[in-house]
């Protein structure tokens, strides 16, 4: 007999879900822990905390229980022939038919979770007794702009979801209660599968970007489309759901047109069970198949936002935007007052010291907090104008600039970080840095030119950096002048990315430790590790803050790796001195499209004009 399994979604969850399945399974407990930072077992069996009912604890424990359930249920063997999910319940229903391991989907479920948690308060509500037909004539009907129909759970049984003061605007109890309905609040903090969840729904789809989708072993039906995911390429299925209604009464309908009449609830409670039998005495005729939903074939261009780190720093960067600019200067403004705040100078002072001007800048104890503020300002300038980024890619000190912009940590605690290392730092101020202008395998063919330093990183074919003491550089430079290939020395004093810093590396990770790290809201393009990080993931923590400034960096790499197909993004360039710009330019070629907001040359209003100009028109 054809068998569907069918896996519950958020209002299933209860205390003493799970019990008797965790010490079955300790190692995918055990992996889930140190995911989600806390005791799967101890929250679902217990909730000591009360906080079971949140939705960024809601829907990892119950994707981590739906999970178990199905592999207990199918360690002998059996596997059904069709699963579908409700809401949060797809995402086990696409792990049972192998679109991913356990882990990825509880990592999916969490962020999924927390962008969900912290959407503008919406609220939802029951309407029973009445059909869609009628549920969709009284909104419309109604002068509400923002409320939509969330779920068609069955015949008579649909949800309506939206802007909270809609929701419980009493006009709207009244039309359905007037009709003969039953109208009930649900217990939820978000407007789930409507429009207010659309940049949730953003959100999510640049995230699930960074994870590798598998064929489908199972057939699943989909939310989404009433109808069964294609095989493979349906990332789009997964993030449309989340804005969507769930067409739960058209799925099982559709399988029961099938042939499909068993149905497994697999998870806590028997909501769907008892949905299943009503569906199955009256489901919804379907005379035809609907059209396919249309799956952009070119998936627009997306936005790379990046930024450099020492190096890049000048005296009087970003000065006409200071000058002429509101949003930088407020930006740079609030930046300085909390650098000072936090026990250092002013950085407007030492950015824009006219008696520096031309003059090197290189004392770490300002230009790490520059360059890290100076990045965060011009993001501030380009939201203001509504641009945002898709991704966000860091170089060296850029990172925890990308870091912050992704949203894993707060400003004020990077600008501590960035402090804190300065000062360490600056103990270590017998060092620097050469970027080489040759290949990368000049370094290994000459030791007896590079024995004595470090290579601190590569950027692309034709440049790479090395790190070490000043006077070995000094020779160094001086050997490789008289054989003609150019060595620029950078602006700094200390070896960055080389041994050379791990004398303070106890105190960098105390430093790192006091840093509350989340989950990125955006891909994080790492130069470090060559990849898309989540440095509130466990694997990274505070260890990622440290191997930032002491790993070499891998851009070349990462750019290989990471933008295969380099037209499919705009990488906007936010560092002071439009290096990428010129990485790019000079290393990659024109299908990798980018411009700088400022650079080293000024007529800082001009340049980001032509960025401005230079954006995809999408």
């Amino acid at each position: 007999m054809k068998s569907v399994y069918v896996f519950p979604g958020q209002g299933s969850q209860h205390k003493g879900m799970g019990a008797g399945l965790f010490e079955k399974f300790p190692d995918l407990v055990a992996q889930a822990d140190a995911c989600l930072g806390y005791s799967i077992e101890e929250l679902c069996l217990r909730d000591p905390d009360k906080v079971l009912a949140r939705t960024e604890y809601t829907q990892p424990a119950l994707y981590v229980v739906n999970a178990l359930t199905y592999l207990d249920r199918t360690a002998g063997g059996e596997l059904p022939d069709v699963v579908a999910g409700h809401s949060l319940g797809e995402y086990c229903a696409l792990f049972a038919a192998g679109a991913f391991d356990f882990l990825t989907g509880l990592q999916l479920v969490r962020r999924r979770g927390e962008l969900m948690s912290r959407a503008p308060k919406g609220a939802m509500a029951a309407v029973v007794r009445l059909d869609q037909r009628r549920v969709d004539g009284i909104l419309k009907g109604l002068p509400f702009r923002n409320l939509d129909i969330a779920n068609i759970n069955s015949r008579e049984q649909c949800i309506v979801s939206g802007e909270y003061d809609e929701v419980f605007d009493p006009a709207l109890r009244t039309a359905f209660t007037d009709a003969g309905a039953a109208f009930i609040p649900l217990n939820v903090s978000a407007a789930f599968h409507s429009r207010c969840m659309t940049e949730v729904e953003e959100e999510f789809a640049r995230y699930l970007a960074g994870f590798e989708l598998r064929k489908l072993t199972i057939p699943v039906v989909a939310n989404y489309t009433a109808r069964p995911y294609p095989e493979q390429g349906y990332a789009e299925y997964l993030t449309r759901q989340i804005s969507s209604p769930v067409k739960w009464y058209e799925s099982m309908s559709w399988l029961i047109g099938q042939g499909y009449r068993t149905f497994h609830e697999i998870g806590p409670g028997r909501v769907l069970a008892k949905l299943s039998d009503q569906i199955l005495k009256d489901p919804l005729p379907l005379a035809e198949e609907p059209p396919a939903p249309a799956v952009s074939a070119r998936p627009r261009t997306e936005l790379v936002f990046m930024y450099g780190g020492q190096g890049t720093q000048y005296h009087q960067m970003g000065r006409e935007l200071y000058d002429t600019h509101p949003a930088f200067r407020r930006a740079l403004d609030r930046c300085s007052a909390a650098h000072r705040a936090a026990g250092g100078a002013s950085l407007v002072d030492a950015i824009y010291d006219d008696a520096r001007k031309g003059k090197e800048y290189d004392s770490v104890l300002t230009t790490h907090a520059a360059l890290y503020s100076i990045g965060h300002s011009l993001t501030e300038v380009l939201r203001e104008e509504g641009v945002r980024p898709d991704a966000v890619l860091g170089h060296s000190l850029g990172e925890y600039v990308a870091a912050t912009v992704a949203g894993s940590m707060d400003f004020e605690d990077g600008l501590r970080l960035v402090m804190r290392q300065a000062r360490l730092l600056a103990e270590r101020g017998d060092g620097g840095m050469l970027s080489v202008l040759a290949a990368p395998a000049l370094f290994a063919a000459r030791p007896d030119l590079f024995g004595a330093v470090t290579l601190a990183g590569v950027n692309y074919d034709g440049n790479f950096l090395v790190s070490g003491s000043a006077d070995r550089l000094a020779e160094l430079r001086a050997v490789l002048d008289g054989e003609g290939v150019i060595a620029v020395r950078l602006p700094v004093r200390q070896a960055f990315h080389s041994p050379h810093l791990d004398v303070i590396r106890p105190d960098v990770m105390d430093a790192a430790r006091a840093v509350p790290l989340r989950a990125a809201r955006l891909p994080l393009y790492s130069a470090t590790h060559a990849t898309v990080v989540d440095p509130g993931a466990p694997g990274y923590l505070e260890r990622y803050l440290w191997d930032v400034i002491r790993e070499p960096i891998r851009f070349d790499a990462l750019m290989a790796a990471a933008f295969p197909e380099p037209e499919r993004h705009f990488f906007v360039d936010l560092s002071a001195s439009g290096s990428f710009a010129n990485f790019l330019k000079h290393g990659y070629g024109p299908a990798h499209r980018g411009a700088p907001a400022i650079n080293q040359f000024g007529n800082n209003a001009a340049s980001l004009r032509r960025l401005r100009e230079a954006l995809p028109q999408e």
